[in-house]
């Protein structure tokens, strides 16, 4: 196959989410790449009372794993949903929830600019993860939070990724970043890949440049700005 067709050959990508994104490792490997996980965040469902979901209209999801731990408890509602990005909604419509509402960039900020015309003066509920930043609480709205997940650093897989070099580094979430810096990692000799511009600013605020954003926030389009930039380079 020519190299047009394999344009990640020679390099070597790694993921750092809680969860392996297993589509866009196979994808990246088919286009020539060699990929690591080294998860730098783990999860936990946290055990607490839950809220009474009969009072809202609208429960809003972020995260995939703010999904999952919500789908593991096999809560019935007949609220509306909101998520933010295609992952999210995936996890959520796999069982049997409807989402009605995605913001047109995959990304809290845009959210908030856009979710408070659709939901009026409903009363919503921002179903979260212990680190989540208290962004989405920020809109004008009757908005209540509950914390279905704890998250943790991981930072035995932080101090591997840190002594790696030469390696396309794939950081989704702000806390993800956190773990790398706090277990001392630096940003020379390795390429940088933000999913979504908070991402982005997390790496930013730490020193940090990125090398590759994809205008959609989806693992698989990282992969597509990662294998055009190595074959032009």
């Amino acid at each position: 196959m020519c190299e047009a067709n394999l344009p990640l050959t020679g390099e070597t990508i790694v993921f750092t989410g809680s969860n392996e994104p297993q589509e866009a490792v196979g994808y990246a490997e088919k286009l020539g790449a060699k990929t690591r996980y080294l998860p730098l965040i783990e999860t936990s469902v946290r055990q607490s009372q839950l809220p009474d979901f009969e009072r809202y209209d609208w429960l809003i999801f972020t995260s995939g794993n703010s999904a999952d731990a919500f789908c593991q408890l096999r809560i019935k509602t007949d609220a509306k949903i909101a998520a933010v990005g295609e992952k999210t909604a995936s996890v959520l419509e796999q069982h049997g929830y409807t989402v009605s509402f995605m913001p047109s960039v995959y990304s809290a900020d845009v959210f908030i600019q856009e979710f408070p015309a659709v939901a009026g003066d409903a009363d919503c509920l921002f179903i979260k993860g212990s680190l989540a930043k208290n962004t989405i609480a920020s809109m004008p709205l009757k908005v209540d939070e509950w914390i279905i997940y704890e998250t943790s650093f991981k930072i035995e897989n932080a101090e591997k990724l840190k002594a790696l070099k030469g390696v396309t580094v794939v950081f989704a979430s702000p806390s993800a970043v956190a773990a790398y810096r706090e277990a001392g990692g630096g940003w020379s000799g390795i390429r940088v890949a933000a999913i979504g511009h908070v991402t982005e600013a997390a790496i930013q605020k730490e020193g940090g440049a990125v090398d590759f954003i994809p205008k959609k926030y989806t693992y698989i389009e990282v992969i597509n700005e990662i294998a055009k930039g190595s074959f032009n380079k």
